[in-house]
């Protein structure tokens, strides 16, 4: 036997207070007793016997509650674990304009970094990975394991040799079609297109149209990401170069955004890659693959039962002795024993009923979850509401957690993906207030104040109440429009009520 909570068994200190509290009314009967004259059980018919009988029975009653809280387990049972999800292509950029500094510390850094957000929000889709200049060059097939796919794209500016110089976006897209051209296709693909978008090579235009249609007719949505800005920055110069002025390179967002419009994709900016992961969880998904695990079967059920047995049969054991007892009607007797029973079983059945939920694999991971982060261990906390979102995808309590765990760890821009998740995913409206307040808090950190702003008046739309969104977007507001530094001689002014007045 193994237990969940193994530090719920310190509620049987309880039976320490419990000991007490009965040796204290023993005392004080036994007082009574001589104040009065005589035992209890000569003048009331009290037998000692039964009063045993009755403490023993409260006394198992909570020990099983005891043992029920710190989660017995015993025995392992098989938990299907589905993967679902999308194929996706990553076509990243490896052109020496991507060093450019005009998005700091560079555009290949800023787009490395989200790819990373986004691949550790994509639990269940297959990835593969093209990197392109002026020619394409396929580095992962479509695969499971994310972490290798990461791996690669934070080294991929270092293989700027396995590319031809210049940007053909149409080869790039070309090759991401013959990754996602495998014999057991999901039923939605997608191409992440991440470049400044400005074509270099030869034929460009031509190669480009040619590629959007072919997207297009295997119904391949590409997301486009602009790296850069219009303004640009000038092209680091190559290894082994001197002097001279260096070429600037400007993002081409309207070449970006025909190949999202002409494809049903959508432009963002580098910067909020993570939140692709998102669009892609609203997706049609495709299971690839079912794992059996082995996971203890939970038993805190029958000490639950056991304590209502014990508490029942304590409800009808009385004091007194047999012959002492004045007697009650038969029928009135049984109606009383009949409603104890029917309120015993019905306690213990929608227990019984709840197992399903409370005792799933993926709440037991949400539980230790929750409680790493009540300890202040966040990454435990992550790890317990990764395996939880796993074993229950598209569980928007789960991505909400898991936005928090996040949040603590500084990790905003993860967090923001998976907040909106939450808000997006869930039909409990005060989930989706709680979520939209975590929105504003990301914000607030990451310095973007107008979307801070607008998640806090979000959260008082839906909870005119709020007094700590009150608070926030209070804040927010002085910071957005600092009042002026008062005058070294104040002006008089005619006077106004106090906050709350009038």
């Amino acid at each position: 036997m193994s237990f969940g909570r193994p530090e719920a068994l310190l509620a049987l200190l309880a039976l320490v207070a419990l000991g007490v509290a009965w040796a204290y009314a023993a005392r004080r009967r036994a007082q009574a007793d001589r104040a009065y004259g005589g035992a209890a059980a000569l003048r009331r018919g009290r037998s000692r016997a039964r009063a045993g009988v009755r403490g023993a029975l409260l006394l198992g009653a909570v020990i099983a509650l005891a043992l029920a809280a710190a989660q017995p387990r015993w025995g392992t049972q098989d938990s299907a674990l589905a993967r679902r999800g999308i194929d996706v292509v990553i076509a990243l950029d490896i052109s020496r304009s991507m060093l450019a500094t005009d998005v700091a510390p560079s555009r290949a850094a800023v787009a490395a970094n989200g790819l990373r957000a986004m691949l550790g929000h994509q639990h269940g889709d297959r990835v593969g990975l093209v990197t392109f200049g002026g020619s394409a060059f396929a580095r992962s097939p479509l695969t499971l394991d994310r972490d290798a796919v990461a791996d690669l794209v934070a080294r991929a500016q270092r293989e700027g040799a396995l590319v031809q110089p210049g940007t053909d976006l149409g080869a790039a897209i070309m090759a991401a079609l013959r990754l996602l051209n495998v014999d057991d296709p999901a039923q939605a693909r997608a191409i992440v297109l991440i470049s400044d978008g400005e074509q270099s090579s030869e034929g460009g235009r031509g190669n480009l149209d040619a590629a959007i249609a072919s997207a297009r007719q295997d119904g391949v949505r590409v997301y486009s990401v602009a790296a850069g800005t219009e303004r640009g920055a000038a092209v680091p110069p190559a290894e082994g170069e001197r002097g001279g002025a260096q070429p600037v390179s400007r993002a081409d967002r309207e070449t970006l955004g025909r190949i999202a419009a002409d494809t049903g994709g959508e432009l963002r900016e580098v910067g909020a890659i993570a939140g692709l992961a998102v669009e892609f969880a609203r997706l049609r998904q495709t299971e690839f693959e079912r794992d059996e695990l082995l996971l203890p079967i939970e038993r805190f059920q029958w000490f639950v039962g056991a304590a209502l047995a014990l508490l029942l049969v304590h409800a009808l054991v009385a004091e007194g002795a047999r012959r002492a007892r004045p007697t009650r009607p038969a029928r009135e007797r049984r109606r009383a024993v009949a409603a104890t029973l029917a309120v015993a079983v019905l306690t213990l059945a929608a227990l019984l009923a709840g197992v399903g939920c409370s005792g799933s694999a993926a709440y037991r991971e949400v539980e230790r979850g929750n409680d790493a982060y009540a300890r202040g261990e966040h990454e435990l906390a992550l790890e317990a509401y990764r395996r939880a979102q796993e074993l229950a995808p598209g569980d928007a309590t789960v991505d909400y957690n898991i936005g928090n765990a996040l949040h603590q760890l500084l990790r905003y821009e993860d967090a923001v993906a998976s907040s909106t998740a939450a808000v997006t995913g869930s039909e409990d409206a005060a989930l989706v207030t709680h979520a939209t307040y975590a929105l504003g808090s990301h914000a607030y950190r990451r310095d973007q104040l107008e979307a801070a702003r607008d998640a806090f008046i979000g959260v008082l739309l839906r909870d005119r109440g709020d007094g700590d969104a009150k608070r926030n977007l209070e804040l927010v507001l002085r910071t957005l429009d600092p009042q002026p530094t008062p005058p070294a001689t104040p002006t008089p002014a005619p006077p106004t009520p106090a906050p709350g007045a009038g």
